[in-house]
């Protein structure tokens, strides 16, 4: 049984695409031209060349910006700037959070009931989901890139059963937001000691199956150990060893569910 109770200009440069990890502190960031697109390094459309990069244009309907607690219902889009996540609830209202989405990630909502909600404010291209279908049956390299993020959301989502099945709190912590820095390390955001992780205790709670105090305890315990902490949207690793130690970290695995295969050039 579980533990607990249950700016508008943009170049693609590394500077650009840490102001976009997380919310700003002025406007947040609309998607501009694609082929000047800071997230394109690390998204779907990372396969296409350059010179490729008008097809990818016509297969963008349009933007959106949108704010923390929204909801987002356009069916396929991929994330420009801030956070967001997917969650489903039980009949009694329980809130179950299936995964973070940053930027960079296309995102997908599901005709099974599941959500999907800005967790700062946010902006993101809405793709026509039968212009992408037409794009990868002509272009095996999107295709296969396609394939490799749904390959990393599983290794995530194996990780996460793991730590709901054999994790303690502390441990299920740890884990959750190792796996988050490393995603988002991988988009050019935050360093090795950590970065902006806009997660409150409620996210955590509903996404590894404790409740609020557990998950609160399971900070604090970091915290006095001189661990981790997590302040203000901002997180700090200060002993990532014991901190892995404790996540019960794989790097090998892990490094499958956060790294997307090479760009084109």
């Amino acid at each position: 049984m579980s533990e607990g109770s249950r700016g508008s200009g943009f170049r693609p440069v590394l500077g650009k695409a840490k102001a976009i990890m997380s919310r700003s502190t002025t406007l947040t960031p609309l998607p501009g031209a694609c082929a000047a697109c800071a997230v394109r390094p690390f998204a779907l459309f990372r396969v296409i060349p350059q010179a490729r990069v008008g097809e990818i244009a016509r297969i963008r309907s349009g933007v959106r910006l949108v704010r923390g607690g929204d909801a987002i219902r356009d069916r396929v889009f991929t994330l420009y700037a801030g956070w967001a996540f997917s969650w489903t609830a039980t009949q009694d209202g329980r809130r179950q959070v299936l995964d973070f989405h940053l930027p960079g990630d296309l995102v997908e909502r599901a005709e099974d009931g599941a959500e999907v909600e800005a967790l700062t404010d946010a902006s993101f291209c809405i793709l026509s989901r039968d212009r992408l279908c037409d794009f990868m049956g002509h272009e095996p390299s999107l295709a296969m890139a396609y394939a490799d993020g749904l390959m990393r959301e599983r290794a995530r989502l194996r990780e996460r059963l793991t730590s709901l099945g054999r994790r303690d709190a502390v441990g299920r912590v740890a884990h959750l937001l190792l796996e988050l820095h490393g995603r988002l390390l991988r988009r050019g955001g935050g360093d090795p000691r950590g970065g902006p992780i806009p997660l409150k205790q409620a996210h955590l709670a509903d996404a590894l199956g404790l409740s609020v105090e557990h998950a609160n305890r399971a900070l604090a315990v970091l915290r006095k150990d001189g661990i981790a902490t997590l302040q203000k949207g901002r997180l700090d690793i200060l002993d990532r060893d014991a901190m892995e130690e404790i996540a019960g970290w794989d790097g090998a695995v892990v490094e499958a569910a956060v790294a997307p295969r090479s760009a084109a050039s």
